[in-house]
């Protein structure tokens, strides 16, 4: 069991509060050095550890149990969507947000097929990587619109949305447009147990593995419309 960072406030009393756990996989030395440090500065995170290959990786996920994994696609073992699969065969509910350095809609397909939280490219700034892991730590899907667009042809389930209830619609249309499981229940004026039952029920039915895929597969196969992806 982890024991959360404890928070002293002002009036003596003390509040527990957890820090997100990363876990950085990347053979790359400067890069995963630069996502270590980037890491180790902000005050909500926790470093869990780096790991340079996916048997690395399943160890420290092992040993550490870290919240979000920040996973780089190619790798000297085999490459970052079949390590996502593993990973969340094992561990469902760690986040797990791909980075490469060479983006495309046929990579970007495999990874939000494996189950990945989000998708992003190396260029981006440290500040989106960071934001981006407080987002998939909450839940939240990380992927541009204009990047979505570009993947829907290419995956492969199929799935034409029959068999969504009205609720589980709107709830489908929110996620897409970037909403939080808190947002919504907020929203819909639902509880946030209510919430998760609708998306996983949404999940089942889309045959996706992720909020994000499920997305995709809607707005491919025309359930929800491009404009609709915030």
């Amino acid at each position: 069991m982890k024991i959360p960072h404890v928070v002293t406030l002002q009036d003596g009393s003390h509040a527990p509060t957890k820090r997100i756990n990363v876990a950085i996989v990347d053979d790359h030395a400067m890069v995963a050095e630069g996502l270590a440090r980037m890491v180790s500065h902000e005050s909500d995170f926790e470093l869990a550890g780096v790991a340079g290959n996916i048997a690395q990786a399943l160890t420290l996920i092992e040993l550490q149990a870290p919240d979000v994994v920040l996973m780089d696609f190619g790798l000297p073992d085999g490459n970052g969507a079949e390590a996502t699969a593993t990973i969340l065969q094992r561990w469902p509910d760690i986040k797990i947000l791909m980075l490469s350095g060479s983006g495309g809609s046929d990579l970007l397909a495999r990874a939000i097929e494996a189950g990945c939280a989000g998708f992003l490219d190396k260029s981006r700034p440290g500040s989106d990587v960071v934001a981006a892991i407080r987002a998939a730590a909450q839940g939240e899907s990380v992927v541009r619109a204009d990047e979505l667009a570009g993947l829907l042809k290419k995956l492969r389930a199929v799935s034409n949305g029959e068999g969504l209830s009205v609720r589980e619609l709107e709830v489908l249309r929110l996620l897409a447009a970037g909403r939080s499981t808190d947002a919504i229940a907020r929203e819909l004026f639902l509880s946030i147990h209510t919430v998760r039952n609708h998306v996983r029920n949404i999940l089942m039915k889309l045959g996706a593995h992720s909020k994000l895929e499920a997305v995709a597969i809607a707005a491919r196969d025309g359930v929800i419309g491009l404009d609709e992806i915030g």
